[in-house]
């Protein structure tokens, strides 16, 4: 066999394997994926349906999964009425708190707040629960301190906005 046709092999047969190898971490990226995702999917599946049954909320725009002493799954809606409602579902279902959009802080509203109070900082994430029996937005932030990054938890309440707590530097 003259060496251009061994060259020409080898590269077909090593192309054949880099290409194996890619399919084989695509498809096993894609299974870790779905089953490191399933329990937030389960989650909200589970809170859609009780606040289908409690509050009737026919349109789902959000979903939060809410921890601190306790775990909380908040479904934001439309019930059939078009009412935007806050439906707070603690982990265990007992004790549904469904509140009305309008009376408390939204989403945006919340951050705003935090970022007006707590210059250069950037919001990574937000969510709806409870402490003390009372809605708060927690809302969590970044900001650089010493050429570091550092988290920082603050909670609102959800009707006035009010900082209840706040944990820095983390």
């Amino acid at each position: 066999m003259p060496d251009n046709e061994k060259r020409e092999t080898y590269k077909v047969t090593a192309l054949f394997v880099i290409s194996m190898v890619l399919l084989f971490i695509i498809f096993f990226s894609i299974i870790f994926y779905i089953r490191a995702s399933r329990p937030m999917r389960q989650a909200k599946q589970e809170a859609v349906e009780i606040a289908e049954k409690y509050a009737n909320i026919d349109t789902v725009d959000d979903f939060y999964w809410f921890t601190r002493e306790k775990t909380y799954f908040t479904v934001m809606g439309k019930d059939e009425s078009g009412r935007d409602l806050a439906v707070i579902i603690p982990k265990a279902g007992n004790k549904v708190t469904v509140e009305q959009q309008d009376d408390g802080l939204s989403e945006q509203e919340a951050k705003q707040t935090v970022l007006q109070n707590h210059k250069n900082e950037t919001v990574e994430k937000a969510s709806l629960g409870m402490v003390d029996n009372k809605p708060v937005w927690e809302i969590v932030t970044t900001g650089d301190n010493d050429d570091a990054k550092d988290s920082n938890y603050y909670l609102l309440q959800f009707e006035d906005g009010k900082e209840v707590k706040a944990l820095r530097d983390i």
